[in-house]
């Protein structure tokens, strides 16, 4: 199957536990005294608690972009797409009590101590990502090839490591030459590509080790005769690196043409491809068919604006869970989102209206709730990896998506920085400001996020180095 959306969790239960104990006291009259002390101290505690609080703070809604309206923090009432019920609620859907424990106190970090958040400040961002690539640590030192977890990687880990090189050699922070310069470490990856070894199909297992040995346990048990999704985000990082640098063309048209032996017919992949494009409301198919339409643009035009009128003709979400904010009713998330938006010649405006709608209705949550949303795919506590919808194709929202029923939303750092990159608002500087408080420091790579109850991921992985490098990449040459 084309997607990457998985079928989204159908419904999210929070259950508390409610719990009673009883004791019982003996005093003597001395203490009897003292305790009826200490109980009018504590009435006249309280009464002056509840006297009106002057001059605190709310939480604002940054101003809107691109003339969108304004979304509203009033209490609204959300239609049940199931029964067409309105359930009366107060704001938005929450998933979790606000955290209780104030995270440790630490100095400033590069965003708070910021005087403003320009390109000087974006340089050291992609210094920290970049810092997660180096070798034996996010990047074997012998093959070269990235490190995701176990450690084995995908075809879609091998376009984020691509991708990667690419910004930090347009950022300034490698050269092309010597052993570890982006030449080596691209031409590195693309011998893997000639020579991996292939299923029995002819095409790429979906895991592979960083020795680049197949990985057979991962592979076997994913049952798939070829992923085209995270082929497609390949193609994607391999379009940019021979677009950016020519003395590596040669090798991957041979691989992705398949011109000198019989290995992989990517070709036999395009009518498929194709099909779906033309009813595909999903973000994930705008990224990753834009890789394949890149080398088959014949085979494949108008994949972008064909799927963009899909996603917009399909109607709206719930409206009153995003704040009064309007987003299709699609599978919307952030890494395939703002992917597109970094890495992909993009024409069509449709593509930033998406992305500023899914801004201001993540700003609206935080409004109401007091909750970052920062929602994307990656990794959870529970080891199990999560695909966060902002909303989903028959209109729900906020829907986390795991084999883990447990699960609690994630503000993944990626997105917040991409908010932050595009946008440059109070609201997504603080949130990055959040999460930089809590999280340590990204002294190899920025760490994946922070939950609902303020509990830090304490894991760092290539999809979200990545994609920051991507957004400071942006927000340099955007923003200076």
């Amino acid at each position: 199957m084309f997607f990457k959306f998985v079928s989204p969790l159908t419904s999210l239960k929070v259950e508390g536990k409610n719990g009673s104990f009883k004791n019982r006291w003996r005093f003597s009259r001395k203490a009897k005294s003292l305790v009826v002390i200490a109980i009018i101290c504590v009435m006249l505690v309280s009464i002056f608690a509840f006297l009106p609080k002057q001059n605190v703070s709310k939480a604002i809604i940054p101003q809107t972009i691109d003339n969108s309206p304004s979304p509203s923090a009033t209490p609204q009432k959300i239609n049940n797409n199931k029964n067409n019920i309105s359930t009366p609620i107060i704001g938005l859907p929450n998933f979790n009590p606000l955290p209780t424990d104030t995270p440790t106190p630490k100095p400033p970090g590069l965003l708070a101590s910021a005087q403003t958040i320009n390109s000087s400040v974006w340089q050291a961002v992609a210094a920290n990502a970049w810092a997660y690539f180096q070798p034996g640590g996010g990047v074997d030192s012998t093959t070269g090839l990235p490190c995701s977890s176990g450690p084995v990687f995908t075809d879609w880990d091998l376009g984020a490591y691509i991708q990667a090189v690419i910004d930090a050699q347009k950022i300034g922070l490698i050269d092309t030459g010597g052993p570890w310069g982006s030449y080596a470490r691209l031409d590195k990856v693309v011998t893997f590509l000639e020579n991996r070894q292939l299923n029995a199909n002819n095409y790429p297992y979906q895991f592979y080790c960083t020795n680049g040995l197949v990985d057979y346990p991962d592979s076997y048990q994913a049952n798939e005769t070829v992923d085209t999704v995270d082929i497609g985000r390949l193609f994607v990082a391999l379009n940019n690196v021979r677009n950016y640098d020519s003395n590596l063309t040669s090798g991957i048209n041979n691989f992705v043409y398949n011109v000198y032996d019989n290995r992989s017919n990517f070709a036999a992949l395009l009518p498929s491809i194709k099909s779906d494009v033309l009813t595909s409301t999903s973000i994930y198919s705008y990224y990753c068919s834009s890789g394949f339409a890149s080398f088959w643009p014949n085979n494949l035009p108008n994949v972008q604006s064909t799927i963009l009128n899909n996603i917009y003709s399909a109607g709206n979400g719930n409206v009153t869970a995003l704040g009064n904010v309007s987003l299709p009713k699609a599978a919307i998330t952030g890494d395939p989102l703002f992917c597109s938006i970094f890495e992909l010649n993009n024409t069509d405006p449709r593509l930033m209206t998406l992305a500023n709608q899914v801004y201001l209705a993540s700003a609206a949550y935080y409004n109401v709730t007091g909750h970052y949303r920062a929602f994307s795919e990656g990794p959870t506590f529970s080891g199990t990896w999560e695909w966060e919808w902002i909303v989903t194709p028959d209109g729900q929202t906020w829907i986390l998506d795991s084999s883990n029923s447990n699960s609690i939303p994630i503000a993944y750092t990626k997105i917040a920085l991409s908010f932050l990159a595009i946008y440059n608002t109070s609201y997504s500087l603080n949130m990055s400001i959040f999460l930089e408080n809590i999280l340590p420091n990204p002294t190899s790579g920025y760490w994946e996020g922070v939950d609902d109850a303020g509990n830090p991921l304490l894991s760092v992985g290539d999809l979200t180095n990545s994609l920051i490098l991507d957004a400071s990449l942006y927000a340099i040459q955007n923003n200076p």
